[in-house]
């Protein structure tokens, strides 16, 4: 299960998913085999990526990527390189993840890449830069173990999508007996 956001960031009231979360979730089922944990504490929890993935795959590298998902310019004012040290220590590559023209192309720092979402699909704007990362540290192992229950793989996302349909196929239900209609008389 992908990690809920802060309680400040609550869902909508007709049952929408907060844009943030929306484009975490969108993203994740997007990874293929990758493993990935939301929400990753890197140093203590004083820092947190919103999105961290790993191939697991030898022979791609074990390659890693952070995502810092932005929506709103305010928000990405106020990071900066110190405050996403880490997430690009232990990462091969760094993505801001924003909705579509929220960023300039030339906003962007030198150490990141920009991805923008729109309408459920995401393009690369500003390929970001490879690096070598560096090799785990038990701050990070123990990090990862503790969210072991937000560390995932494709399984983790077939459960997202099955709670995703059983809450349609319940609104529906709802929604046919308002009408005078029993459900089990239609097949649900």
């Amino acid at each position: 299960m992908i990690a809920p956001l802060p309680s400040s960031v609550t869902q909508a009231d007709d049952g929408a998913l907060p844009l943030a979360q929306q484009i975490v979730e969108a993203l994740a089922a997007s990874l293929g085999d990758a493993i990935f944990a939301t929400e990753l504490a890197f140093c203590q929890g004083a820092r947190r990526c919103d999105l961290w993935t790993i191939s697991a795959n030898s022979s791609a590298g074990f390659k890693a990527r952070a995502y810092e998902i932005k929506i709103s310019r305010a928000d990405f004012r106020r990071d900066n390189a110190v405050k996403q040290r880490e997430a690009r220590l232990f990462s091969d590559q760094f993505y801001y993840v924003t909705p579509a023209g929220l960023l300039k192309p030339d906003e962007v720092p030198d150490w990141a890449g920009l991805i923008e979402w729109r309408e459920g699909s995401f393009k690369t704007v500003v390929p970001a830069p490879y690096r070598d990362k560096d090799a785990p540290t038990w701050e990070l192992v123990v990090s990862l173990i503790r969210n072991s229950g937000n560390v995932n793989r494709d399984t983790d996302l077939l459960k997202i999508r099955l709670r995703n349909a059983e809450r349609t196929i319940s609104r529906a239900t709802k929604a046919i007996e308002l009408r005078g209609i029993k459900a089990w008389e239609i097949g649900l």
